[in-house]
């Protein structure tokens, strides 16, 4: 009986130590170095009208760089997201007061978080996407009434 309770007891410890052991790391094609957004909206409303962000993005030289483009070309640098918004919408669409839903890799974070409103007017609001090797890329988010 003795001998039938150590046995067990070393598959158990065995067991434990492969599991501790299997999950220490992430696999590297599950680990994105990407801290570009995809894509962005806002909306005044909770299910109200999107108005879909038109997304510029720079390279560290301050130079604007057009699609497609790779995570290389655009390292260092800087987003600037637009939201164009009709002005015959302006009574319906505070641009002090929005709600915004980003498009992005599972493991990147944005700072300050999205939830909430926003103010995106005037020179608008600065959020900061790290990605999950921890680099930073910083957009600047402006509405304007066109």
């Amino acid at each position: 009986m003795k001998t039938i309770n150590k046995i067990g007891t070393l598959l158990l410890c065995l067991s434990i130590a492969f599991l501790v052991w299997s999950c220490a790391e992430a696999d590297e094609e599950f680990v994105h170095s990407s801290n570009v957004i995809k894509n962005i909206s806002c909306q005044a409303t909770q299910g109200g009208s999107q108005f879909v962000g038109v997304i510029h993005e720079y390279d560290k030289d301050g130079n604007l760089v057009e699609a497609p483009f790779t995570q290389e070309d655009v390292e260092g640098g800087y987003g600037l997201v637009l939201f164009a918004v009709s002005k015959s919408l302006s009574d319906e669409v505070d641009l002090t007061n929005v709600y915004l839903t980003a498009g992005l890799e599972y493991d990147q974070m944005i700072t300050p978080s999205l939830s909430g409103k926003h103010d995106i007017s005037g020179e608008g609001m600065t959020i900061e996407v790290k990605s999950g090797v921890g680099t930073v890329r910083y957009y600047r988010l402006r509405g304007y009434y066109e």
